[in-house]
């Protein structure tokens, strides 16, 4: 039975709960890349580095649906215009982080940890 990687976290916090949370609903899984993540959390969100949820793949879709689960119900909104037309991507300022991810290869050091945020598409607010 194949194993593969569910999903990616930032923390051990977050990876630690959705583990839990997993092992609850009666799913077999394990952290990888654990201590790596917490040593040089910096390269985390770069080219899919972090902790990693590893499952069984018979187990994916039951996995899929508890962490598709809303934690609440509460609509997402701009901090500061309070506006519902957001998405999730590298917002504004795209072309200075590709800038940073290629000055970052050319050096072999990070610039900077580059990562997705919301970001509403009237007010420009990263959040």
């Amino acid at each position: 039975m194949p194993i593969i990687r569910l999903t990616t976290c930032d923390s051990v916090i977050e990876a630690t709960f959705l583990k839990n949370n997993l092992e609850n609903e009666g799913i077999e899984c394990f952290l990888t890349n654990e201590i790596f993540s917490t040593l040089v959390p910096v390269y985390n969100g770069m080219m899919n580095a972090g902790i990693q949820v590893m499952i069984n793949e018979e187990d994916l879709q039951k996995a899929s649906k508890l962490i598709e689960q809303p934690y609440d119900e509460k609509p997402l909104v701009c901090t500061n215009c309070n506006s519902s037309n957001i998405k999730f991507g590298f917002g504004n300022r795209k072309r200075w982080k590709i800038l940073g991810v290629i000055l970052s290869l050319l050096v072999t050091i990070p610039f900077g940890n580059i990562k997705r945020h919301y970001f509403c598409k009237d007010c420009k607010t990263e959040f």
